[in-house]
């Protein structure tokens, strides 16, 4: 499976206790799926590491490095891991399912002022959660963020997040990690950061809700850094 498209084989199949039943997401760093736990009667979301970053020591750092920091929290407001698994060549978490799509897919027009500013809250107090265990996310942003079909919002993609008491190789060597749309002027410069930028992100999300699109536009990454400074 060196190609993203050949894990559509998983579609179908069984991936040690869960019964893969369709692709619904891809990112940088992993593939998900929706899948079904027969014993215990439930669907699940199961994110798969593509072979080529699962066989990068850097790659595969921040995937096992997502699964334990989110298995420390415990909130309503930030998507639960229930597993982390591997399966000859495959590596994946199995997470909770959410049934809504994202706050990405909502925020194409502008949101009214209560369920924008209800949103926002939400996904504060997950950010608070994450920060008193010292956990900084990283990458705040809508796509992050999934919403229930009763409004109920969680955080998830926690993948680039960075523990506070530790320092890693991609600290050290000053890697950008974040959406320029979102990142914060001194995650964005590369210096060191805190829960503040995550704070910050936020506030550029409630933006996008009540506008409809972010505060910045620019034709590259390094422009819409020098727009947030």
């Amino acid at each position: 499976m060196e190609k993203d498209d050949d894990l559509n084989k998983l579609i179908g199949q069984q991936l040690d206790q869960f019964q893969i039943i369709e692709r619904i997401g891809a990112g940088g760093m992993a593939t998900v799926f929706k899948a079904y736990q027969p014993s215990l009667e439930r669907y699940v979301a199961i994110k798969v590491l593509p072979t080529r970053h699962a066989q990068d020591p850097i790659f595969f750092k921040r995937f096992v490095q997502e699964a334990r920091s989110i298995a420390r929290l415990a909130h309503p407001n930030i998507v639960h891991i229930y597993n982390f698994g591997e399966q000859d060549i495959i590596k994946y978490i199995a997470m909770e399912y959410v049934d809504g799509g994202t706050l990405k897919e909502r925020v194409k027009q502008p949101l009214p002022v209560r369920p924008a500013i209800d949103f926002v809250l939400q996904a504060a107090r997950g950010l608070e959660c994450a920060h008193t265990n010292g956990i900084i996310h990283r990458d705040v942003k809508p796509a992050n963020m999934l919403v229930r079909n009763n409004k109920h919002l969680l955080l998830t993609d926690f993948g680039l997040a960075k523990l506070l008491e530790e320092t890693t190789n991609i600290t050290k060597t000053g890697a950008q990690i974040g959406t320029p749309h979102y990142m914060s002027p001194e995650q964005s410069s590369g210096h060191a950061i805190d829960s503040r930028t995550d704070i910050y992100s936020l506030g550029i999300v409630l933006f996008h809700c009540l506008a409809g699109e972010p505060p910045f536009r620019a034709d590259n990454a390094l422009s819409m850094s020098v727009k947030h400074i």
